[in-house]
Parts: structure tokens; C-alpha cells; sequence
């Protein structure tokens, strides 16, 4: 198995922070660490000073999440391993160890921090159903693409609770690059608008896959580095664009719905922003 994080440099204490609480626990067969902004070798050398020699780091200036993620799922794929990919600032339950053989049979499962159910889980139960249960751990599946909040806030595309990722079917390297190319026509001042839970959305989508199983099975320490909630119209516009790029690429009537949703979301919050 592997065990994967990805983060910002200016982000790199979460690796000993936390990260490496990770392996302890889930006793990977390898370790990765995808660290964006890296485009210097005065970079490089102080991250080989300062992190531990049993982890491979893999570099980039990707400049946004989901650029990154596309790079990792790649690299991984390659790879041909199931792996758990962690967010940086998450602590892993010991319980997820149990549940990964059970749960890996899905080609991906996903994992809801505790606080975060005790906090609200509404936005995430909304759009679920539970399936079963497991040592006391409380099985839910997530609908990725649904067309009931057309109207309202909230993506179309989402894949659910995203602390936590464990694939153990990768996307196609084609339908990869396909997205790629749709991703690379937003703005890439804007592609941080556009949630990574909304790319994998649809990348679990475009594999055929309707909803994904989670379970509640980590701590998530909030880095507290950026804001908390991004300006609407910036939102929008970035989501417009690359549902655009996925119109271009795959044609499908729900990217064209996607494309409609955010180009009225737009006009909305550009009205309200005089």
C-alpha cells in the first residue's frame, strides 16, 4: 500500500507534525509527499535537511490542489498500488487500519474527520445514504454528481467527505489528460477556486462511478493559513471556465448543465458585487 500527502511549501512542518503520525499507523509499504511551489534547488536542499530520509518527495510548481492532484494520480497509477492519500493537516484514526482491508474492495472509498461530524454533518449526510456497518463504524456512500442543487449553493460534482482518499482503481491515463486539458483552460489565477472534492467528483464520475462509500476515521487540525471562505464571484468564474473545458472535452449533457449552473451563479454575483 501507499500512503501519499500533498501541501504547499510554506506548509512543510506538517509532514513532521503530522504525517509521519500517519505511517505509524497505517505502516505503508512506501510513503509519498507531493509539495507544490517548489522552483528553486535552494527549495530542494533545505527539504532534504529537514524531512526524513524513508519518505520520497516528489516536487512541482504546480501552483493549485488540483493540478496537483492530476500529477499524483499519475505518478501513483504508474505505480500500480492501492493507496490512501491523506490531507496534510489530518491525523489518521487507528481504526482506519482495520477498515482499509474491508473497504478497499471499492475502487474508492473516502474518510470524515470526527470533528467535522460532530461539528455539522448535514452537508455530507444530505446527499448520502448509509450501507452498512462495520466494527460500530457507520458505512455512508456519497452521490458524486447531482443535479438537485442546480439552483442553489454547491457543486454538482463532489465526491464527498475528502480527508482521507483511499483508490484502489486508478483513473485511465487518457481520461487524465483529458481532464488535464480542461483544467489548464481556467484561469490559472482561478484554479483555486475549484475545489479538489469537485475534480475528483468528476473524476469518479467520468470512471462510472455513482457514489463512493465514507466512514468517520480521522482528526483534522485546521492549518489555519488561508481563508476560510473564497470571494463567490472568483468561485463562479472558475467553475464556469472549467466546466467549459470539460464541455470541450467530453460533450456530455451534465457538463453542459455544470456550464449552465455557473454561468447563472456568475451573473448573480456580479450583480451583487456593485
Amino acid at each position: 500500500m501507499i500512503l501519499a500527502t500533498y501541501l504547499p511549501f510554506y506548509r512543510i512542518h506538517e509532514i513532521n507534525t503530522y504525517f509521519i503520525n500517519n505511517i505509524n499507523v497505517i505502516q505503508p509499504k512506501i510513503s509519498f509527499v507531493f509539495i507544490d511551489n517548489v522552483f528553486n534547488d535552494e527549495q530542494k536542499k533545505i527539504l532534504k535537511k529537514v524531512l526524513p530520509d524513508n519518505i520520497e518527495l516528489k516536487y512541482g510548481n504546480w501552483r493549485n490542489r488540483n493540478n496537483t492532484w492530476i500529477d499524483m494520480l499519475e505518478e501513483l497509477r504508474e505505480i500500480g498500488s492501492e493507496a490512501l492519500i491523506v490531507d496534510s493537516d489530518n491525523v489518521v484514526d487507528s481504526t482506519l487500519a482495520s477498515l482499509h482491508p474491508r473497504l478497499k474492495s471499492y475502487p474508492i472509498y473516502t474518510v470524515l474527520d470526527e470533528e467535522a461530524w460532530k461539528r455539522n454533518p448535514h452537508q455530507f449526510l444530505s446527499r448520502s445514504k448509509k450501507i452498512s456497518e462495520l466494527d460500530g463504524n457507520q458505512i455512508y456512500s456519497y452521490k458524486v454528481f447531482s443535479t438537485k442543487n442546480i439552483l442553489k449553493g454547491g457543486s454538482m460534482f463532489f465526491i464527498g467527505p475528502k480527508q482521507v482518499v483511499a483508490i484502489s482503481k486508478f483513473p485511465e491515463k487518457e481520461l487524465l489528460t483529458k481532464i488535464e486539458r480542461a483544467l489548464n483552460r481556467v484561469d490559472v489565477w482561478l484554479r483555486n477556486f475549484i475545489s479538489d472534492e469537485t475534480l475528483l467528483g468528476v473524476i469518479a464520475h467520468l470512471m462510472g462511478i455513482e457514489e463512493v462509500p465514507w466512514v468517520v476515521a480521522s482528526h483534522h487540525l485546521h492549518h489555519g493559513s488561508t481563508p476560510g471562505k473564497a470571494t463567490e464571484v472568483l468561485v463562479a468564474a472558475a467553475h464556469r471556465q472549467f466546466a467549459r473545458g470539460l464541455m470541450r472535452e467530453f460533450g456530455n449533457r451534465e457538463f453542459y448543465l455544470y456550464y449552465l449552473k455557473y454561468s447563472a451563479s456568475l451573473l448573480w454575483n456580479l450583480r451583487n458585487l456593485f
